[in-house]
């Protein structure tokens, strides 16, 4: 608790420091990574290993953030931006409402792949005079236009490969998610454009004529008009990487725009580019300092106690992430690129709630963030600019943005099986899950461990001393062989099972010996696994297997010590955080052969209904698998949906019927 209560107090500074803008957020957030770590009781020469691996940790995000940098100044350079935003000004008609409209969509669409405080001054520049010149007020031309920022900014590459960075989800995971976060905020700045409009009489009155607005657009070919697009169709239609989706955007424009200068042009927007987000890669690489501290067993052990129960609470992620998210305001304690880094790295490494329902807070938080935050650097450009107070700005679109993030927390909770494909939030679960048969472990099992070995030589030694050092109060260990996931948990003589394989391989350095613990609940479903190897000039001794099972097992008792499921697994066979409730318990998973098969969890509601470990998939609901796509057939059966599945077991063809009483 002491370490716990240190860790929060180094929180509670830094976050005071960068409120008071005493400290910026680029030197703030390494600082409170090595702080944290230290009050945490991680040791000091491991410190050098967090700034050091932390550094590079999120070196893809800050490559995607550079390139993604390239194609932003290609954009603006070539005359890309400011045509396609002259044309949607053409095409708006008279009307100030529809004229203001047709240019938010055009920012949020440039946003998607633009970013950086250049790209704002660039499109503001060009966006900004023309709304005020048609008679959109001064102050609602600032609000629109970073609303519509924002909108675009939910889509932006730069962010998706944070997310999946970070978080460790893929694309496909967050993109219905993203469509309706992106249909809340749209629906929210179409609303407050109407109030707006109907309540404001101040009209702005531009001291010139739009024509005389700095240069004119120059000339570009209408495919050039595409190359804001492109990152989005080469990402999520060809799933190119994003760092390769803007360098192909940038070269596209660059080549149709200019044609033999391509490389000129490519060269210069390169080091604008660069100049425009350095701020933002040492802060993504301060963030990647905070992300290993937080992975550190010490530091899980601290803050883990501290942040589960209420987390998995759906009435508490909406107070936090919704209603609460003005948090995020100042670099505040919810602000994902300030103090609030740490809040979102500790859920994470904590397992408080599924990567992918962090993320889906993260986003919710950020369109708070990207609108209202006065500490925002496009705040204080488009505030000067249009003449507008910047805490005016906050205060009109606050309402709306909040709005915004609760909405999408309240769908986050009320749809996580349809949207993520998992389950988080225990108050939820229907009851029908903890009522399956041979779920749970009898009580006279509570705290015994079963180990069991591959049968080779060296693994029955390591298994051995395995034993030894599980024998510890109040874990009672002993050896039993056997699959534990044949049968489900109702007559199982303990709540936990440990497999210990051994393997070696041949190097020029000599044998690497390979002992490895694999951690399972009583019916047979991985929790954790670990392994460590030595290598030796000769063949591998029996000495050597115990030494390194003897390894694997302070592992795992340090696992025990940190991990919140923990207490569940030894106590009653299946591992849960407090407050959780059992999940689906099966799993489909693409073999190397080609086919659809199932991993299930004995004893579990899909083990009830019939499906086996191993079982062949071939239909879903009368379809073949291989029709809706590996990754959608896995999502699919998640949707809390019944579903009927067609395998194939060795000879039998059967049907499963899978209940719509999932979580």
């Amino acid at each position: 608790m002491i370490a716990a209560l240190g860790v929060l107090a180094v929180f509670l500074v830094s976050a005071v420091l960068m409120y008071r803008r005493i400290m910026p957020a680029i030197i703030a957030v390494p600082v409170m990574a090595v702080a944290m770590a230290l009050v945490a009781g991680v040791p000091w020469p491991q410190i050098g290993e967090i700034v050091t691996g932390g550094a590079v940790a999120l070196a893809p995000v800050y490559a995607t953030v550079i390139f993604g940098a390239l194609l932003a100044r290609v954009t603006l350079d070539t005359g890309i931006a400011r045509s396609l935003v002259n044309i949607a000004a053409e095409y708006g008609g008279e009307s100030p409402l529809v004229v203001a409209l047709v240019l938010c969509a055009v920012v949020a669409l440039l946003f998607t792949s633009l970013s950086g405080l250049g790209a704002i001054i660039m499109v503001g520049s060009i966006v900004l005079p023309i709304m005020m010149t048609t008679g959109v007020p001064r102050v609602v031309a600032a609000t629109l236009f970073l609303m519509a920022f924002a909108l675009g900014f939910i889509f932006n590459l730069t962010n998706w490969r944070f997310y999946t960075q970070l978080f460790g989800v893929v694309p496909a995971q967050m993109t219905h998610y993203a469509l309706l976060l992106a249909a809340i905020d749209a629906l929210a700045l179409i609303v407050y454009a109407l109030i707006s409009f109907a309540r404001e009489r101040d009209y702005a009155t531009w001291a010139v004529r739009l024509d005389d607005e700095g240069p004119q657009a120059p000339r570009i070919p209408a495919i050039a008009l595409i190359t804001p697009l492109l990152p989005l169709v080469l990402y999520f239609a060809l799933h190119l990487d994003p760092t390769i989706a803007f360098i192909l955007a940038a070269v596209f424009g660059a080549i149709v725009t200019r044609g033999y200068r391509a490389i000129e042009t490519l060269i210069a927007a390169a080091i604008r580019g660069v100049e425009d987000v350095a701020p933002a890669v040492l802060l993504f690489i301060g963030i990647g300092m905070l992300l290993t501290a937080t992975r550190t067993p010490q530091f899980t052990a601290a803050l883990g106690p501290l942040v589960h129960g209420w987390a998995s609470n759906p009435l508490a992620y909406v107070a936090i992430f919704g209603l609460g998210s003005p948090l995020v305001l100042y670099r505040g304690p919810l602000n994902p690129f300030g103090v609030g880094i740490a809040v979102f790295t500790v859920l994470l490494s904590t397992h408080a709630l599924p990567p992918v329902v962090l993320v889906a807070a993260v986003m919710a938080v950020v369109q708070v963030q990207n609108v209202c935050d006065p500490t925002n650097t496009a705040n204080v450009w488009v505030a000067n600019f249009t003449g507008t107070p910047i805490d005016t700005i906050s205060k009109r679109t606050l309402p709306y943005q909040v709005a915004v993030a609760t909405l999408a927390a309240l769908v986050t909770v009320i749809a996580t099986t349809q949207l993520f494909g998992v389950r988080a939030f225990a108050l939820l679960a229907s009851p029908a899950l903890a009522a399956s048969e041979g779920l749970y472990a009898p009580a006279q099992a509570a705290q015994r461990i079963a180990v069991d070995s591959d049968g080779s030589a060296l693994a029955a030694e390591a298994s051995q001393a395995v034993l030894a050092d599980l024998q510890r109060a109040p874990w009672s260990a002993f050896a039993w062989h056997g699959d534990p996931n044949a049968s489900d948990c109702s007559a199982k003589p303990f709540a936990a099972y440990v497999f210990v394989s051994a393997a070696t391989f041949r190097l020029s350095e000599g044998t690497d010996l390979d002992i490895g613990l694999r951690l399972e609940d009583c019916g047979g479903w991985i929790v954790d696994e670990w392994h460590d190897h030595a290598t030796s000039p000769g063949a591998p001794t029996t000495t050597q297997a115990q030494a390194l099972a003897s390894e694997g097992a302070a592992r795992l008792v340090a696992w025990a010590a940190s991990d919140p499921r923990s207490a569940s697994l030894f106590a009653r066979g299946l591992a849960l955080a407090p407050s959780e409730a059992p999940g689906y318990l099966y799993t489909l998973f693409k073999t190397i052969d080609g086919n659809m098969r199932a991993y299930v969890r004995a004893g579990g509601p899909a083990y009830d209904a019939g499906l086996r470990t191993g079982d062949v998939i071939e239909k879903l609901d009368g379809r073949f698998w291989w029709e809706y796509g590996t990754y959608q057939t896995e999502q699919r059966v998640y949707d809390g949906k019944p579903h009927t599945l067609e395998i194939q077991r060795g000879t039998r063809t059967l049907d499963i019927a899978l209940s719509g009483n999932a979580p």
